[in-house]
């Protein structure tokens, strides 16, 4: 379980996010609030990418503040931005990310190539990134979060510039993941997502 405790976040004078208090456990939960209430700033707090001003944020009880590295070694993280290098293929990072969490060359390209291909990208995982639209980046992006099977999964907006039909595929993988796994993430697609079960986070904005 995730657990945070009294989770503040500040940049400067500015309240971003005020006491937050919940534990995120095994399934789907999708975090819910308006536009600029800090939900992309929460799940960089959740995936240590980022510090909390006050509280704490802990996984099945060790502060993920405290020990980053332990924590990063069973966590998925996709943001809505990723900088990914042009000039490799799709397969190479995925190697290159498998590595970062430890994994053999080997094992990287297999499970990669094996994520790639749920994701219909399969055909595509030996061309440039360079050549990629938008929509394959972003599922490119989730993708690598799913390398090395993590215990948690943080994703924000991972249907976002995806048709419905690839935007279901997305879900379905997802949702499938959630069986045995945390999930967090956000989405613009909630509507869309009646046939899936999962728990709602929902944020107020801070105080001004």
């Amino acid at each position: 379980m995730l657990e945070l405790s009294g989770v503040s976040k500040s940049y400067k004078k500015q309240i971003i996010l005020s006491d937050i208090n919940h534990g995120f456990g095994k399934g789907v939960t999708v975090m819910t609030g308006k536009s600029g209430a800090g939900k992309s700033t929460l799940l960089r707090l959740c995936a240590s990418a980022e510090k909390p001003s006050a509280g704490s944020i802990a996984w099945d009880g060790n502060s993920i503040v405290k020990t980053p590295r332990a924590f990063r070694k069973i966590l998925g993280y996709a943001p809505q931005q990723i900088d990914f290098p042009g000039d490799i293929s799709a397969l190479d990072f995925m190697r290159h990310v498998g590595a970062l969490k430890g994994m053999s060359n080997t094992e990287a390209s297999a499970q990669g190539l094996s994520i790639l291909s749920r994701l219909e990208l399969g055909i595509d995982a030996q061309k440039r990134i360079s050549m990629y639209s938008g929509g394959m980046r972003r599922r490119l992006g989730l993708a690598q979060a799913f390398l090395g099977a993590p215990q948690c999964l943080i994703l924000d907006e991972p249907t976002a510039e995806l048709d419905p039909d690839t935007a279901k595929i997305v879900h379905d993988f997802i949702f499938e993941f959630g069986q045995k796994a945390v999930v967090i993430m956000t989405t613009h697609l909630q509507g869309s997502m009646q046939d899936y079960y999962y728990s709602s986070f929902h944020i107020e904005s801070a105080p001004a």
